[in-house]
């Protein structure tokens, strides 16, 4: 998700069969923004050293009671080692419906990074040269996450709520280490 995309996060600890099986030290529970809480649009740009890039957008709105909400992010650099670019694409959008007692919305998140993260070197290599690179390893990832969530509040105490989605993660990685 981008970063401009998160709205809270929570952090629920201790283990709850609610958030899955593998939740023995807690949950993080992430809100992303909507176009009604959230209208108007902020761009960002920067750059820096070892070719450092990035672009952040993100807008959203409301029209009576639909609202939209649209989130980019574009990451790349060189990076200070030899052999150890980053890039990262990141996208996000919410289209939503509401009234007073229902809530629905439609995300979509999509993510497509590769990160060549290089291992410690030898003290022997890093006396010769600092930016060497000893042991390359790549990991890039695909994402594509379709989430529908949906609340409807049966009396002023009880509210039913859900979610359906769809998620398919392609990881790769190339490790040398020995």
């Amino acid at each position: 998700i981008p970063q401009s995309a998160i709205s809270t996060v929570t952090l629920m600890s201790g283990s709850n069969p609610v958030f899955g099986l593998n939740t023995l030290g807690g949950a993080l529970s992430i809100k992303t923004k909507s176009g009604h809480d959230n209208p108007g649009t902020e761009i960002e740009m920067y750059g820096g050293s070892f070719g450092r890039r990035s672009f952040e957008a993100q807008t959203g709105g409301e029209f009576g009671n639909f609202d939209y909400f649209f989130a980019g992010n574009y990451f790349d650099e060189t990076g200070w080692r030899d052999n150890s670019p980053t890039r990262v694409y990141q996208g996000f959008g919410k289209v939503g419906w509401q009234n007073d007692r229902t809530d629905i919305d439609l995300s979509y998140t999509y993510a497509d990074t590769a990160l060549w993260g290089n291992g410690a070197a030898p003290e022997s290599m890093l006396d010769y040269r600092r930016e060497t690179s000893y042991t390359p390893d790549l990991t890039a990832n695909l994402l594509s996450f379709v989430n529908l969530t949906g609340s409807q509040f049966l009396t002023d105490e009880l509210l039913l709520s859900g979610n359906a989605y769809q998620r398919r993660l392609t990881t790769g990685a190339i490790n040398s280490k020995v």
